[in-house]
C-alpha cells in the first residue's frame, strides 16, 4: 500500500480529462463497465481508450466479440489518417491514392499497436481468462459481455451468467493486477422512454453490473436522437456509478466519421474544420 501511494501505480489514466476527472482513471484490480444504445459510440470510445492507453505505454488486450479484428483495424487506420473517413473504408471506396495512404498509415499504426493483443475468435469466458493469465496485460477490454459464452451454464438464467462473467473478471483483475473495461448492452426498455439518456437500470442484467463494477459509464450521442437539438460534435459520457469519484454527465467532443473522441466539443469542431 505504501509503495502504491508513493508511485500511484494502482491508477491507470484513461488519457482524457473529462473521464479522468471522475476518479483519476481506472484502478488496477477493478472493473469499469461502459454501456450505450446502438450507434451511440460505445465501441468507438473503447477504440479511442485503447489507443490512449497504448500511447501511455500500457499493454492492452482487446476482445472483439461483435466486430472482426479487420473491421477494428479500419477504425485505427481512420484515426491515424487526416484524409480518410470510416465510411470510405467500410464501403471499400479506395482508389490508388487512398491505398498508398493506407499502406503508409499501416506502418505507423503497426508501431502504435505493438503492445496490443487483439482477438476476434475467443468465444468462452474460460478461454478469455486463460489468455489474460498468459499474457498479463495492464488493461483488458471486452466488447461486449452479452456475447461471452459461459461453459457449463446448465441453462442458467442469463442474469446469473452475467454475474458469473463479472465475478470472474473481477477475480482475474485482482490476481493479475490489471484493470478491465467491459462493454455492455442496454435493455430494450430504454426505447420506450421519453427521456433518452441511459441510466443504471438500463443495463441488461443491471443488478450484477451495479453490484460488481467500480465505475459505470454510459455513452449518449444526442445528435442521433435529435439532430436539431444536439450538436453533432458533442457526445455525453454519463457516470452513474463511481466508487472513488463523482457521478455526473461529462460532455466530450466527437467526430463519428473519424472515429474520434476529444476532450471537448470545441476541440472536435476545430479538428473537423482543419481537415476541411
Amino acid at each position: 500500500t505504501v509503495e502504491t501511494l508513493k508511485t500511484g501505480s494502482n491508477i491507470i489514466p484513461f488519457g482524457y480529462k473529462p473521464l479522468d476527472n471522475i476518479a483519476g482513471g481506472m484502478t488496477r484490480k477493478e472493473i469499469t463497465v461502459i454501456g450505450g444504445r446502438p450507434g451511440h459510440g460505445k465501441t468507438t470510445l473503447t477504440t479511442n481508450l485503447t489507443l490512449s492507453l497504448l500511447k501511455q505505454g500500457y499493454k492492452v488486450m482487446l476482445f472483439n466479440r461483435e466486430m472482426s479484428n479487420s473491421e477494428m483495424m479500419k477504425k485505427f487506420f481512420v484515426m491515424g489518417s487526416d484524409g480518410l473517413s470510416y465510411q470510405d473504408l467500410r464501403v471499400g471506396d479506395m482508389d490508388d491514392g487512398r491505398m498508398q495512404n493506407i499502406e503508409i498509415i499501416a506502418d505507423e499504426v503497426k508501431e502504435q499497436l505493438k503492445n496490443l493483443i487483439m482477438y476476434d475468435d475467443i468465444r468462452t469466458l474460460g478461454d478469455a481468462i486463460r489468455e489474460i493469465q498468459r499474457e498479463k496485460p495492464d488493461v483488458v477490454i471486452d466488447d461486449y459481455i452479452q456475447l461471452v459464452k459461459v461453459k457449463n451454464a446448465n441453462n442458467k438464467d442469463r442474469r446469473f451468467e452475467i454475474e458469473d462473467i463479472l465475478t470472474e473478471y473481477k477475480w482475474v483483475c485482482k490476481k493479475e493486477d490489471c484493470s478491465a473495461i467491459l462493454v455492455s448492452q442496454l435493455n430494450r426498455e430504454i426505447e420506450k422512454r421519453l427521456e433518452p439518456r441511459p441510466k443504471m437500470s438500463d443495463f441488461s442484467e443491471s443488478g450484477a453490473i451495479e453490484q460488481t463494477a467500480e465505475t459505470a459509464l454510459f455513452v449518449f450521442y444526442g445528435y442521433n436522437f435529435d439532430d436539431e437539438k444536439y450538436d453533432k460534435h458533442e457526445i455525453e459520457v454519463i457516470c452513474d456509478k463511481a466508487r472513488y469519484g463523482k457521478v455526473g454527465t461529462y460532455v466530450m467532443g466527437f467526430n463519428g466519421s473519424k472515429c474520434k473522441f476529444y476532450n471537448n466539443g470545441e476541440e472536435a469542431k476545430k479538428h473537423a474544420k482543419d481537415l476541411q
